[in-house]
């Protein structure tokens, strides 16, 4: 994890013999940077890869690592994936080149997402017998809404960054090579706002998405209300 502008940090996947698959020890290294971006004074994350944003979990390594590790394996891919945890901080992601597996459910848990134009997504687990459980098969429909997102999640196909901005899961698409550059200007952006107000946001955003409509006006009500006591 590197700052690299006021209030800003940038986290990079880095393992490019691998195209940025994910063992057990990248995992874990990723759950860690969540846990100090959270608990220190960034006010955006940036996350991003090399080449290519990362190629998935590395499947010739992690099921006999998680094994013999056991439940904590678990806990801390779940973490790394942003599974089940709503940062304070906000998130933006540059992809750039492949983007499966693992990657794409990180991704699908950021709050901005920009890709390069020749990005290409996949969720390839049902083509190997399992499912995309970092998070996937709970949000997407969600994100997406459920016919888009089963073509994603039953094809295990390959889709373009064009596509995916069209279903609504990327923010931006911009040239190829230019993800992490405006990623960054978005991020010096919202690192320019009030840390409490930016805070708030994303805990009535999650709050509504996690119940009714009616819940959602109730919690941006109070939200909004704690927000101009201060």
């Amino acid at each position: 994890m590197t700052r690299v502008a006021p209030g800003v940090d940038l986290v990079r996947l880095s393992r490019p013999a691998r195209r940025n698959a994910l063992d057990l020890a990248g995992f874990r290294a990723l759950a860690q940077a969540w846990r100090e971006i959270e608990s220190g004074d960034t006010r955006v994350a940036v996350i991003t890869g090399t080449r290519d944003f990362s190629s998935g979990a590395d499947l010739a390594t992690l099921d006999a690592d998680v094994r013999a590790t056991g439940r904590q394996a678990w806990v801390d891919i779940e973490q790394a994936l942003l599974r089940d945890v709503v940062l304070t901080t906000p998130v933006v992601s540059a992809v750039e080149g492949l983007c499966f597996g693992a990657g794409m459910e990180l991704v699908g848990a950021t709050d901005i997402r920009i890709a390069g134009g020749d990005a290409v997504f996949a969720l390839p687990e049902v083509r190997h017998g399992f499912i995309p459980s970092g998070g996937s098969v709970a949000r997407l429909p969600r994100q997406l809404g459920p016919a888009a997102a089963m073509q994603i999640l039953l094809t295990g196909a390959r889709f373009g960054a064009d596509r995916l901005f069209h279903w609504g899961f990327l923010s931006e698409v911009v040239g190829p090579g230019e993800a992490l550059d405006r990623a960054l200007e978005l991020a010096g952006t919202i690192a320019g706002h009030p840390v409490a107000a930016v805070a708030a946001i994303k805990r009535a955003v999650a709050e509504g998405l996690a119940g009714t409509l009616d819940e959602a006006y109730a919690a941006e009500s109070r939200i909004g209300r704690e927000i101009l006591r201060r």
